[in-house]
């Protein structure tokens, strides 16, 4: 293997999961085998979190950025001989350029696309049909994406016809709990928590969770909600708790430090998201033993395995119907894509009755309470191992620079 040196693209700017997962794939990957790793930044600035956990060993250059000082976009001929200088500093035999569709083709003029591989996590999905996506797509030659449902959506929205391997998001070491836990018992309906993992904004679907918990009250149901994560709708969402009546049984966290003692106060995870490219946070919650009820949208019925670790529910309801119930609709996606059909489709949202119907039927059956709990908890240490990702990573890349092409998914 002539695998020696890796050169990432990623924005480093936030803290969400796609940094957290750049952060900890670049020490697995050191931990595992003997390749340099180093980084461009394509923001302003390194997110104090993620400076703080990224390994010191790491180069770190800045895209747009040179001795403190952005560089005008004009003339263009500037920001092209950062990108020249940037390959001669680091002399990469791969290019693996994270979740970036847009501002990527003067890498791929710098790098040369015989050396670029294009790693796939939800940008595909984004509003903005531009010349720029649609060229730099049609000249990277590699992509790498995290699930089936990213596959479909370059070939079916951007008609991407170049190599895919799709190598499944893992959960991160740092997330796992050191000991696998003991299956849950079924909650008590006069004690039910529910959670919901996410930022607030109103791809996420936290309306429909909020509704669902409604109507499981009015079914006598004794439920509350404990959501996690923050972002522009929680003062909207505050407001429909109030306006529902369930102001009282709903606990806004906000950003959450202690995520295991989170998952160790909530009997089931609601994910009513209208978009979700992986579903990392149905993993993370499954390896804590606690089942999901999620979307079956995009890449969480690759994540959630019906009647196994959780349900999968379709979603009904049109964009203008998830408005209606107080909901916002500034962050929608043009299209998902739907798995059943295998096409893409426009958003749609979970009917707050049908999720409050599901969330009861699993609530009811302890046998089957129990039996997911336990699934949740193999498939996080069987099906997501984080080593097994990397690996299968850097042996994509590393056959594509020996042989221009990515190394095949190992037989089962």
């Amino acid at each position: 293997m002539s695998l020696e040196r890796v050169l990432h693209y990623v924005s480093l700017d936030g803290a969400g999961g796609v940094e957290q997962q750049f952060v900890e794939f670049v020490q697995t990957a050191r931990r595992l085998q003997d390749v340099e790793h180093a980084v461009v930044a394509c923001g302003r600035r390194i997110h104090p979190l993620i400076e703080k956990r990224l390994d010191q060993r790491t180069p770190v250059l800045f895209e747009k950025y040179a001795k403190g000082l952005k560089l005008p976009k004009w003339p263009q001929v500037i920001r092209r001989q950062r990108q020249r200088h940037i390959m001669t500093a680091t002399r990469p035999d791969a290019v693996v350029i994270w979740n970036r569709l847009r501002d990527s083709l003067d890498t791929l003029a710098a790098a040369g696309a015989k050396r670029c591989i294009y790693w796939e996590r939800g940008a595909s999905w984004f509003a903005g049909d531009t010349v720029a996506k649609r060229d730099f797509l049609a000249a990277v030659p590699a992509v790498i994406c995290n699930s089936y449902a990213a596959q479909r959506m370059l070939e079916l929205r951007w008609n991407y016809s170049g190599e895919i391997r799709v190598i499944h998001n893992a959960l991160r070491p740092s997330l796992l709990p050191a000991i696998a836990p003991e299956p849950r018992t079924c909650p008590d309906k006069d004690r039910l928590t529910l959670g919901v993992v996410a930022r607030l904004e109103s791809i996420k679907g936290v309306a429909v969770a909020l509704h669902a918990l409604a109507h499981l009250r009015k079914h006598g149901y004794r439920a509350t909600l404990r959501i996690a994560g923050d972002g522009p709708e929680r003062a909207r969402l505050q407001q429909l708790a109030k306006t529902l009546n369930i102001a009282d049984y709903v606990v806004f966290e906000g950003l959450v430090a202690d995520m295991a003692a989170f998952y160790a106060d909530i009997d089931l995870l609601v994910h009513a998201a209208l978009r979700e490219p992986f579903g990392q946070i149905a993993v993370e919650a499954g390896a804590y033993g606690v089942p999901a009820v999620v979307s079956a949208v995009d890449g969480l019925v690759e994540v959630i395995e019906h009647e196994r670790t959780g349900l999968c529910i379709e979603p009904t309801l049109s964009v203008a119907d998830y408005r209606a119930l107080g909901a916002g609709d500034d962050d929608l996606p043009p299209q998902v894509y739907d798995p059943a059909q295998d096409a893409i489709v426009a958003p749609r949202a979970l009917d707050p009755q049908t999720l409050c119907r599901a969330i009861m039927d699993i609530c009811s059956d302890g046998a089957r309470y129990a039996r997911m709990s336990e699934a949740g908890v193999d498939a996080a240490r069987q099906r997501f191992v984080f080593d097994d990702h990397v690996r299968a990573a850097l042996g994509a890349i590393a056959s594509f620079v020996d042989t221009g092409r990515l190394a095949p998914a190992a037989r089962s």
